[in-house]
């Protein structure tokens, strides 16, 4: 992402708090600043937008809403049919 003005962020932690956010960040193999920038991305998406499921929770709430699904080979022919109609 090409930024033409950089903003700067000071945020006081605790020797404790940069310890533990060192330990992750060389954990990712990422410096403490690129990993400190992803994870405040993350928390910010998840603010304004609400919370991103992996493939598995995703998969626990469409199973939750218990919405009617048809077998797997009609909905393929009725996806492809769409497609080329």
């Amino acid at each position: 992402m090409l930024m033409s003005i950089i903003k700067r962020l000071q945020i006081p932690v605790s020797e404790q708090e940069c310890s533990h956010f060192q330990a992750a960040a060389r954990q990712s193999r990422l410096p403490l600043a690129e990993w400190a920038r992803r994870h405040l991305r993350e928390r910010a998406d998840e603010a304004l937008w609400g919370a991103a499921f992996g493939p598995r929770e995703a998969l626990e709430v469409l199973k939750s809403l218990n919405a009617p699904v048809g077998p797997v080979e009609t909905m393929i022919e009725e996806s492809v049919a769409g497609r080329y109609s």
